[in-house]
């Protein structure tokens, strides 16, 4: 049977604080937009402007998911566009010419591919294939938590395992905390949120001391900002025969989060599995394509990068200006230590036009994703002035998305769920049996922020009542999770 295992090894974490100068390239706003817009290389190659001159007015200062904001390449738009003329025609039903370029990309065979729609799909064909009632995965915490969801939601068990001192993820406790029953290692490289990375050398030294059976996952998301030499990708064990599984997205450095492109590379028998549950046709035409061609625009990918790195030396010599301390990022996106109340914080930019984000039990923390230039700038002058009014009031509600309360539980006729919803985002509640079968989906859609209470009448999707038992109610809200039980007794 499985379980939801909440073993933490508790660990002092220190701040870290670096200092980096202004660069020379910041000076008056037009300057950096003309910077951002004209000057990067390539930009504009295809007689058009980057996507966010034209078309983003709608998410100006959306700083909370980590999207790119010149947006896709020019020849992905003109390949989408292309596409469209034939949306009244099914697309390739299993993606084999994105699967294709996909391993030509990366050097490999089409039998190591398996394309989805999105890391999002990806990530759960993986844990539909790997895990189930009675595996054991062992995470990082806090990181990007998709794949211990859908754990819990397939009825395999979770260890979490803090980061360290440093907010990297620990190496030596995760492979401590590996035991007899654990079938699967999910990591994620740089990591989200604290925007670290895996140091090469402990990581190959970690590959070598896990038992037979177990199964490493690696999400680099975030793969193509990292400038570290002490970086590497896994693509490498998969080549030399290890049970490494590497998740890649197209939503970050490619700008096509929209489009829904992701993928898994791994040995093709592990290939084999992942994509044996997946359904048909998830993946669209234009999406199909608009991928094939992104692949083609090397240039976009370093204007995107050149792009970050800008905006990211903006953000952190800010935070030095400021006196905040951050974590040094190799990714699109910075954590700062706002020294008290950062959902606070969060509430009085998002006022301001800044949607930010706060969670994942650092709630001093504010995670914000880079942008234009001026959108830097902006932020934080933003955050500066609200510095600057003193604001320090502590809120009594939880920082981040929580089931606040289960009443009465156990239960024997009807059950109040009181959730806390931080952000105007769709939400999805859904209660699973102790075997990862899922039960019933109690909500689903967008919420206003604030608290929402939900009631279960004890019955399944068919109206029937459940059999007397422990359940679970599972809450998700894009990247955060929360999960509590509940007993039925009749």
């Amino acid at each position: 049977m499985g379980r939801i295992d909440e073993r933490l090894v508790v660990m002092q974490r220190s701040s870290s604080h670096n200092k980096i100068s202004r660069r020379g390239f910041l000076g008056a706003a037009a300057g950096a937009a003309a910077l951002s817009f004209v000057h990067l290389p390539g930009i504009g190659r295809v007689q058009a402007q980057p996507f966010p001159i034209t078309a983003n007015n709608d998410f100006v200062n959306r700083l909370c998911y980590n999207e790119n904001p010149l947006g896709p390449s020019p020849l992905a738009l003109t390949a989408m566009q292309e596409a469209c003329n034939l949306a009244h025609r099914y697309p390739d039903w299993y993606s084999g010419d994105l699967e294709s370029r996909i391993a030509q990309y990366h050097g490999l065979s089409q039998a190591n591919v398996c394309a989805g729609a999105g890391a999002t799909e990806v990530i759960r064909l993986i844990a539909d294939a790997l895990l189930g009632p009675g595996d054991e995965v062992v995470t990082a915490t806090p990181t990007y938590s998709q794949m211990g969801n859908e754990a819990v939601a397939n009825g395999a068990s979770v260890v979490h395992v803090p980061v360290d001192e440093n907010y990297a993820i620990d190496l030596a406790a995760i492979s401590a905390a590996v035991g007899s029953g654990t079938t699967m290692v999910s990591l994620v490289n740089p990591n989200n949120p604290q925007a670290t990375i895996l140091d090469k050398t402990d990581l190959e030294i970690f590959a070598g001391t896990l038992p037979d059976g177990v199964v490493i996952v690696v999400d680099e998301a975030y793969h193509d900002y990292v400038h570290s030499p002490n970086y590497e990708s896994s693509l490498r064990y998969i080549l030399e025969g290890k049970p490494f599984i590497v998740v890649r997205t197209m939503s970050k450095s490619f700008g096509l989060a929209g489009s829904r492109i992701g993928y898994a590379l791994a040995a093709p028998e592990l290939i084999s599995q992942i994509s044996s549950s997946q359904q048909f046709g998830t993946i669209s035409r234009p999406s199909q394509a608009a991928a094939q061609a992104a692949f083609d625009d090397s240039v976009h990918v370093t204007n995107t990068v050149a792009l970050n790195d800008q905006a990211k030396a903006i953000l952190e010599d800010g935070f030095s200006s400021l006196g905040l301390d951050f974590i040094p990022s190799h990714t699109n996106f910075v954590m700062f230590d706002t020294g008290g109340n950062a959902a606070g914080i969060a509430s009085e930019l998002s006022a301001l036009g800044y949607q930010v984000r706060t969670g994942w039990g650092m709630p001093q923390h504010i995670r914000v994703s880079t942008g234009l230039l001026e959108e830097m700038q902006g932020f934080l002058d933003a955050l500066a002035s609200i510095l600057l009014t003193g604001f320090s009031a502590e809120p009594e509600l939880p920082q981040s998305l929580a089931v606040m309360s289960t009443y009465p539980n156990p239960f024997n006729s009807t059950c109040k769920i009181q959730l806390w919803i931080p952000a105007p985002e769709p939400v999805d509640l859904t209660i699973y049996d102790l075997s990862g079968r899922k039960i019933r989906v109690l909500e689903t859609g967008l919420l206003d922020p604030g608290v929402h209470q939900v009631t279960w009448d004890g019955r399944d999707f068919a109206g029937r009542d459940v059999a007397s038992g422990t359940y679970v109610l599972n809450l998700i809200q894009g990247e955060y999770a929360a999960s509590r039980r509940v007993s039925f007794v009749k």
